[in-house]
């Protein structure tokens, strides 16, 4: 049987179906909803006034202003920057790792967020993070089919370009909104590509995609070759024979959360709040979790 890819998962009608059902959710919340991670609406406020000249806009002028003053004066509208959200999704060799992968996960909450972000009139912008580096923009969710085509055609392999997308995207991004970068933290880059979307201006976050527990497959691959297992450096492709007991495998889990829990206390440190998607919990969590906010 044909393993499920992950453009079957992302293409098929159950994650339509739910995807749909955060676009219905997303348009109930007041789109003047402010939290600690804020995703505006588009809006003209009046950014000064002058004198009426005939022909003007009648609608425009400042009544009160006339009433004070005995002189016609037009409010001049300044639109608002478009609010956009900017997702960098991790490419390195280790989102391939498990199943499901850490990079199918990632790829899911990137749709739901673009789901929930384009029904509140917020553009969205996905910098793909791996070689070559890629994006891909959308602004309604009519959109989103065309977004998950685009992930559903994604491969992590090698070391990735986490630094790399950061940087595109810092250079490209004319008005600063929210940013997330998407990565199961085990990129020693990922606090790097979050230090420079928040030097250009974005209220940036990471999200750490805790993988599903692809040791426990190690530890029973080991057993039936007789204690031995291949392990395999996903971000260099290096290749090592090692034994893999009980004792080796509850030492590798303990240091892989103490490398999760280092890179979450070092964004801490340079003040970008981590969120953690356990691998229990469904891809529309940390969607949900900012809609809330």
């Amino acid at each position: 049987m044909r393993p499920v890819s992950l453009g079957d998962v992302l293409n098929s009608a159950p994650t339509a179906a739910r995807l749909e059902q955060l676009v219905r959710l997303a348009r109930r919340v007041r789109s003047r909803r402010r939290g600690a991670f804020k995703l505006p609406g588009r809006g003209v406020e009046v950014g000064g006034r002058r004198d009426y000249v005939p022909g003007d806009d009648l609608r425009l002028v400042d009544w009160p202003a006339y009433a004070r003053l005995e002189r016609l004066l037009l409010k001049v509208p300044e639109e608002q920057p478009e609010p956009r959200l900017d997702l960098v999704l991790d490419g390195s060799g280790s989102m391939q790792v498990g199943q499901p992968s850490p990079l199918l996960r990632a790829a899911l909450a990137c749709a739901a967020l673009a789901a929930v972000s384009t029904a509140r009139d917020v553009r969205v912008v996905l910098w793909w993070a791996g070689q070559p580096l890629a994006q891909q923009a959308l602004r309604r969710p009519s959109e989103l089919p065309r977004l998950l085509r685009f992930l559903g055609g994604l491969s992590a392999a090698g070391s990735g370009d986490l630094r790399g997308a950061a940087l595109l995207a810092a250079q490209r991004i004319r008005h600063a909104g929210a940013a997330l970068v998407l990565s199961d933290g085990l990129d020693e880059r990922v606090s790097d590509a979050a230090r420079r979307l928040r030097q250009r201006g974005c209220d940036t976050r990471v999200v750490l995609i805790e993988p599903h527990d692809e040791l426990a497959e190690l530890e029973q691959a080991a057993f039936a070759e007789g204690g031995l297992a291949e392990l395999v450096d996903a971000e260099t492709g290096a290749r090592a024979l090692r034994p893999l007991g009980p004792v080796a495998l509850a030492e590798a889990r303990r240091a892989r959360e103490a490398r999760l829990r280092g890179e979450q206390a070092r964004l801490e440190e340079q003040g970008t709040p981590a969120l953690r998607l356990p691998a229990a919990d469904p891809f529309e969590a940390i969607a949900r979790t900012l809609l809330r906010a």
